[in-house]
């Protein structure tokens, strides 16, 4: 038996540093933190799960045995008072420390679940990555995140990886974390009205922002798809969040005026942007109640994704091998062909072609292919 296997073995106390703060990887290892949840029950162990806050009220009945500290990200936010920032991170640190775990581990390749794991008094620390420093672990495992063998590319794989190494059993085929979520209350349904949804018309969520350029399909694109699906008795909902989100969302509010304000005297009844104006669970909320979702390769599509709504998700140049969506109802449009062997994420001479190339209509059928499967509206 390794020493990774042994410590969990010997441990009465367990944390899990995964502070990560990507929506989607957060979905896709939470099927497997659920595994390791019940094992700990099986055997009884405490489980301690360090979340990024802004994930608590969404996740924390997914783990209904463990314990939570929730990493403060917007106070350790650039620009943020030093003084507010320091007694957040010492308050968080001090709240990992209080667990006294034997064993810490984490399960990505960020900085912050190193650092966290460093200080979590734990006495044995358990690293998933030899890509980072090996300084203060007891044990550095040297997990593959890339070049897997074709049936097992998606990053689950690898997060599973690390979840067996430690002598947890991984049963099943790659899944999302099951969130116990129900349909929208009175309460949360009155709020959605308040807010501009409309009872009438069958709900088209967008997501037309991304986090990164290289993920962000045209936005003149994701005009012409709204258009359409308003004039196919839609009312087209635009989610996201921060200032990204805002001003992509304002673009495509602007040209949806500007198509339809002669002939529609009120267009908040078939376009409304709700970016910034939900929370996590609000979205989650909202999308059980949709009838379909457009969006980038992005932390809602992936929601949407394990929450069973159907949808078309575009990949650009990220491996979509690595990081598609698990939900069979989801459909995954890329044009990888269009760009250059040398273009990277990062690097592309093309003007990431591989993304302008996926035109309105080629999403636009996806998506009626979809309606066909669920006897929906087409668009």
């Amino acid at each position: 038996m390794n020493f990774s296997k042994q410590a969990m073995q010997d441990a009465q106390q367990i944390a899990l540093i995964n502070p990560t703060k990507f929506l989607g990887n957060l979905l896709l290892a939470g099927g497997l933190i659920q595994q390791l949840s019940d094992w700990c029950i099986r055997h009884d162990k405490q489980l301690l799960i360090v979340l990024d806050e802004g994930f608590e009220e969404l996740f924390s009945g997914a783990f209904p045995a463990a314990q939570f500290v929730f990493y403060p990200r917007k106070a350790l936010l650039p620009g943020s008072p030093i003084w507010a920032a320091l007694r957040a991170w010492l308050k968080c640190i001090r709240q990992i420390r209080a667990f006294n775990a034997d064993v810490a581990f984490n399960i990505e390749e960020d900085s912050v679940s190193h650092r966290l794991t460093h200080f979590s008094g734990a006495r044995w620390k358990i690293s998933s990555t030899t890509h980072r420093y090996h300084f203060g672990f007891n044990e550095v495992m040297d997990v593959v995140r890339s070049h897997r063998p074709a049936s097992e590319q998606s990053i689950w794989y690898s997060f599973a990886d690390v979840i067996s190494s430690l002598g947890v059993p991984v049963l099943g085929v790659p899944a999302y974390v099951r969130l116990h979520l129900d349909s929208p209350d009175a309460d949360r349904m009155s709020r959605f009205q308040r807010l501009g949804l409309s009872a009438r018309h069958p709900l088209l969520l967008m997501h037309a922002g991304a986090s990164k350029s290289y993920k962000q399909w045209p936005v003149a694109h994701f005009s012409d798809v709204a258009h359409r699906a308003i004039e196919s008795g839609y009312q087209v909902v635009l989610i996201g969040a921060g200032a990204r989100d805002q001003q992509v969302n304002l673009q495509i509010g602007t040209e949806v005026r500007r198509r339809f304000h002669l002939r529609n005297g009120d267009e908040s009844a078939v376009c409304i942007d709700l970016c910034n104006q939900l929370s996590l669970l609000d979205l989650a909320s909202l999308m059980l109640i949709s009838h379909q979702i457009l969006g980038n390769d992005s932390g809602p599509s992936h929601l949407a994704s394990a929450l069973g709504l159907s949808g078309v998700v575009i990949f650009g140049p990220t491996d979509l091998a690595i990081w598609r969506p698990l939900g069979e109802q989801t459909a995954v449009i890329d044009s990888k062909s269009s760009c250059e062997a040398s273009c990277t994420r990062h690097h592309c001479r093309l003007n990431y072609r591989c993304l302008s190339d996926i035109t309105p209509q080629r999403v636009i059928e996806q998506m009626n292919l979809a309606e066909e499967s669920t006897k929906g509206k087409p668009l």
